[in-house]
């Protein structure tokens, strides 16, 4: 099947996905690239229907295509009309359209979890992306998405985070959520903040199962995590600025987290 009209319901449906409310109404998402279709494959998502464009259809692109499932629909389409779903520019000619996986706390793997990391409120797709590209490299068991509406499968936070979005299992939940879960599971809340009682990051013992915890950058955590963390943790600034972007934020007390794991080989 070539498609060559931009008001074919197909496009149409593609295009619509953009929207976050339409990827939560109908359980799907656009994912664009062939080494993000790739590691999403590797991560078992299943995919629907997949477009690509001869013109622009790289190697890679042609291998993930070929392996894909036969169920999948392969469909054709002109330049123009693969350049009117591509989200990102230097694409490589391939976009799949791929069922949404479940993300609340029943998908949460409560075997062996030593290092979290939690954000409440974040706003920024690309904050989202780069954070779990630290959690990725880092070695996290998951990322939890606290007290927030950010969507996982929106197409700026895929872009960003370079496929690690089905690398790191990424759950949501509320505040009160996560209290209880640190309790029954024993995890000790980091809360990164900028507080007079906080002590240094590097201070912090991680090598007991952890919860990083990180709010925006504009209101960081909210009050009630301000009083009820077990911790309050900062990094030191030796400059004008008082505080980082989130997601550098978040790499730093990730790496940290990971070396001292490593030096005492607990995980």
């Amino acid at each position: 099947m070539l498609i060559t009209s931009a008001q074919n319901p197909r496009i149409k449906s593609v295009v619509a996905l953009g929207k976050a409310r339409e990827r939560s109404s109908r359980g799907l998402f656009a994912l664009e690239g062939a080494r993000e279709i790739q590691r999403a494959l590797v991560s078992n998502y299943e995919t629907l229907e997949v477009y690509w464009c001869e013109d622009t259809l790289s190697d890679a692109a042609r291998e993930v295509l070929g392996a894909l499932s036969p169920q999948a629909s392969r469909i054709q389409v002109t330049s123009a009309i693969f350049a009117k779903l591509a989200v990102r520019e230097g694409t490589d000619g391939l976009i799949a359209v791929m069922r949404q996986k479940n993300h609340d706390l029943s998908s949460l793997n409560d075997v062996g979890a030593k290092l979290i990391l939690a954000v409440q409120g974040l706003e920024k797709p690309g904050n989202l992306g780069a954070l779990l590209r630290s959690a990725d490299g880092a070695g996290a068991d998951a990322l939890l998405l606290i007290d927030q509406t950010l969507d996982l499968y929106n197409p700026l936070v895929l872009r960003s985070s370079l496929g690690t979005a089905f690398s790191v299992p990424v759950v949501t939940a509320t505040s009160s959520e996560l209290k209880q879960l640190a309790i029954s599971r024993g995890w000790q809340i980091i809360a990164a903040a900028l507080h007079d009682q906080a002590k240094a990051y590097t201070e912090v013992d991680f090598t007991v199962p952890t919860v990083i915890l990180l709010g925006t950058e504009a209101d960081g955590l909210t009050p009630d995590w301000l009083a009820n963390a077990d911790i309050l943790a900062t990094i030191p600034m030796r400059g004008i600025a008082d505080s980082l972007n989130v997601s550098v934020a978040g790499a730093l007390f990730l790496y940290e987290a990971r070396r001292q794991i490593d030096l005492v080989g607990n995980g």
